[in-house]
């Protein structure tokens, strides 16, 4: 997080405005299901995110706790469930777990590259709580 020499308020840089983005999406779903449920306030937000998912978690965090305010979420708890990347081999049918670090992989059972990816690239709203 930046802070600007003249104040002490948090000051977003381009690197997080994806972030903020992804979190007004994310609060204006939380905030319609909320509406339908009498306008209950959300005690948890959680949200499951993909190694791959190009997202950083510390600037979604930060993200939360701005755009959350003065909304049925402002002062829900926030967690992230973070999923690994999984790919599949078509050459042996092995489901094989992986580091991030790229989109193509080598089957450590039989050594085919590999860039099927079932899991890893996931960005889902997983579970709102209300109180």
């Amino acid at each position: 997080m930046n802070l600007s020499r003249r104040s002490a308020r948090p000051v977003l840089s381009t690197h997080n405005v994806h972030e903020v983005g992804i979190m007004e999406s994310a609060l204006a779903l939380v905030a319609r299901h909320a509406a339908g449920h009498g306008d209950r306030r959300v005690s948890r937000v959680v949200l499951r995110i993909g190694a791959l998912a190009g997202v950083e978690i510390e600037s979604l965090c930060f993200a939360f706790g701005v755009v959350s305010r003065g909304t049925v979420a402002e002062g829900a708890d926030f967690e992230i469930e973070e999923v690994p990347v999984a790919v599949y081999c078509h050459g042996c049918h092995l489901e094989f777990a992986v580091e991030t670090g790229g989109f193509i992989f080598t089957c450590p059972n039989c050594g085919d590259l590999c860039g099927e990816i079932r899991r890893g690239r996931e960005l889902e709203l997983s579970r709102i709580e209300m109180t």
